[in-house]
């Protein structure tokens, strides 16, 4: 970057990148949009209207997080500012967590009551958070069902064989439990695996990307950490014989 370049980048303020920011959103280019928030953030790190609309770029890249993260810091910034509760609300619904979600939504309604955008998607949440519960129900009990007539369709084709293995009526009904109930606990296994891997949508990922944070650098801190001498083992001159006697043996 040359001289001139990095005067015009400083020149510029945080309403120029929110402008940039915005004008990328539009071609749906979230990537750049998200550089130009976070360089505003650098020079403003308390403009909520940046964090806000970086969240939604997050989003957009299912970056769920870091959108989170962002939404949580508008709420922080500034209470009253109904976008901060309507943007965890939007992650927190394509995430899957429709009670937390609708708790939001709600706050958000409180701040504008007559708001048609919050209140239509506080119903569609609803909606949404309504089948959920009804899967949650009903779903193992599908699972019983299809075990039902896996274990009838064994219990049907060993009696077409010339020695049946199970005679006794007692025996058949029992073989078409055990079937319902490994149906039934696959099916419950599943709906738990499923809310365990929703809820890791929204959690800090093991290598955090550090490409779009902003970040106190401080140069000391980088200086303290390269003049740190580095450990090593070291022996003494009979360790050391010692060790090779041994490596030799």
């Amino acid at each position: 970057m040359s001289n001139d370049e990095n005067e015009q980048e400083k020149e510029l303020t945080p309403e120029d990148y929110k402008e940039k920011g915005n004008a990328c959103v539009k071609e749906k280019n979230y990537k750049e949009a998200i550089l130009h928030y976070s360089n505003g953030l650098r020079k403003n790190p308390v403009d909520f209207f940046l964090y806000s609309n970086r969240s939604f770029a997050y989003l957009k890249l299912h970056q769920y997080y870091y959108a989170l993260c962002d939404a949580e810091k508008v709420i922080e910034i500034r209470p009253d500012f109904v976008k901060g509760y309507f943007r965890k609300a939007e992650v927190l619904r394509e995430t899957f967590q429709y009670d937390e979600a609708l708790l939001n939504y709600g706050r958000a309604l409180k701040l504008e009551p007559n708001n048609d955008v919050i209140i239509s998607n506080l119903r569609l949440t609803a909606g949404m958070c309504n089948r959920e519960t009804m899967l949650e129900k009903n779903v193992p009990w599908v699972g019983a069902g299809v075990g039902v007539i896996v274990g009838c369709a064994i219990v049907i084709s060993d009696q077409f064989t010339k020695t049946p293995s199970v005679r006794h009526p007692i025996l058949m009904v029992l073989l078409v439990m055990i079937a319902a109930s490994i149906g039934f606990a696959i099916a419950k296994s599943f709906r738990f695996y499923l809310k365990f891997h929703r809820k890791g949508m929204i959690e800090a990922p093991t290598e955090l990307s550090e490409d779009f944070l902003i970040r106190d650098s401080s140069p000391d801190a980088d200086e303290d950490e390269e003049q740190m001498p580095k450990k090593r083992n070291r022996y003494s001159k009979s360790q050391a014989r010692f060790r090779m006697k041994k490596a030799k043996t």
